[in-house]
């Protein structure tokens, strides 16, 4: 465990699991990094084959740390990303073996970004997704100005990132943001089923596909 993530596996898959604590607004910085680790070292590990990343995404910076890291933005206190936060989504770009986003609660701000740089999105009938502009300085983070219209269509994607409205799983499924509906606390369960199946393919043809 590093903060609040724990990272653990099973067969080919290795999951990454982001655990919100009652009462912890931690910092930003240790939960992208150690995200960003493991994923990284996924990448060079031949026996993993595929990932699933888990949990509740509004937890990059809140609360009494609005100052630094612009609400749920993940900005630093001059209003750009933190590296740390910049990092991981290059990571989550770069990335050659699939990933699965298995969501539970809320996705806001970046959390919300890291969604859309996933292949595949499971996500628990409690669910919302949300990018509120009043948490970017200038423009949404993580280039979902560009990545958000490219899943929705235009007017719903100006709702999301214009005034910020949430879009709740059920709605989110029609749209084309995500891909299965599960009841709450399953989300990783079937992330990670979905998961070996996708390891018994062969994996350089999932790579350039």
């Amino acid at each position: 465990m590093a903060g609040r993530v724990v990272v653990s596996e099973e067969a080919a898959v290795r999951t990454i699991a982001v655990l919100r604590p009652e009462g912890i607004n931690a910092r930003a910085d240790d939960l992208c990094l150690a995200m960003t680790k493991a994923i990284e070292s996924a990448q060079r590990n031949p026996a993993i084959r595929c990932i699933v990343v888990a949990g509740g995404f509004d937890g990059f910076g809140a609360g009494s740390e609005a100052a630094e890291h612009r609400a749920v933005g993940g900005a630093g206190s001059e209003g750009f990303l933190l590296p740390s936060v910049t990092g991981l989504l290059h990571t989550l770009a770069s990335n050659a073996k699939p990933i699965i986003a298995a969501v539970e609660g809320a996705a806001a701000g970046i959390g919300t970004a890291i969604v859309f740089y996933c292949d595949e999105v499971i996500a628990a009938t409690s669910t919302t997704f949300a990018s509120p502009l009043e948490s970017h300085d200038l423009v949404p983070d993580g280039a979902m100005s560009l990545l958000i219209p490219r899943r929705l269509a235009q007017h719903r994607a100006f709702a999301m990132l214009v005034p910020g409205r949430s879009m709740r799983a059920e709605r989110a499924y029609e749209a084309g943001l995500i891909d299965m509906i599960v009841p709450p606390g399953y989300a990783a369960v079937e992330a990670e089923r979905m998961a070996r199946e996708l390891c018994r393919l062969p994996t350089e043809e999932i790579s350039a596909i």
